[in-house]
């Protein structure tokens, strides 16, 4: 079987929410490309790491009160090792998980810094929109409409600011502008969050 239909089988089979499944990471890679177009990435890393960066927060392998970044990593070894995956690549693919988080100092690769990158910005704008009221009452952090409001805000104020390459940062202010407007609007149509 191939190693990138394997990959998208390992996350299709382990109950992650659709908001953070083979979608998520599918469009985590591509955008990561697509920022990093002036450079030559190691496709294999990047494809690899996008697809495992959640695999701690997903169902089958999470674990209560540990960092989903620092499992993910440590599930990413399990599953790579077994597939036999090349050693030289494997500490690359493993601090680009470790680090993609918008709280976490970006890896020590490009292909870490760009996965990073991609990552933040897929939780808001449009689409981090999408996934985030796709979360209501599936998350503890986002249980009603409010929450994803307040986090839809949150976002749009800090995520910008954690993105580190230039073309992630040009893209993080219309994906702010995005945010941005939808929540004026959404205030306007429910007298100012009132009937949310």
């Amino acid at each position: 079987m191939d190693f990138r239909q394997d990959l998208i089988d390992i996350v299709n089979k382990s109950g992650a929410h659709p908001a953070s499944g083979v979608n998520h990471c599918l469009r985590v890679y591509h955008l990561a490309k697509e920022l990093s177009n002036s450079l030559i990435l190691d496709d294999e890393v990047l494809y690899t790491a996008s697809m495992l960066h959640d695999t701690g927060k997903y169902p089958i392998y999470s674990l209560k009160n540990v960092d989903h970044a620092l499992r993910s990593k440590g599930v990413t070894s399990n599953i790579l090792q077994q597939m036999m995956f090349s050693p030289i690549k494997l500490p690359i693919v493993l601090d680009a998980v470790e680090n993609h988080m918008y709280y976490s100092e970006p890896g020590r690769s490009d292909e870490a810094v760009y996965l990073r990158d991609s990552d933040i910005l897929d939780n808001f704008g449009n689409i981090g929109l999408m996934r985030l009221f796709s979360l209501v009452g599936q998350d503890e952090l986002i249980m009603t409409t409010e929450n994803a409001v307040d986090r839809a805000r949150l976002f749009a104020d800090a995520l910008p600011h954690k993105v580190s390459t230039k073309a992630g940062k040009r893209l993080a202010v219309k994906r702010r502008e995005e945010t941005l407007r939808f929540l004026a609007g959404i205030k306007r149509q429910t007298a100012e969050f009132a009937w949310l």
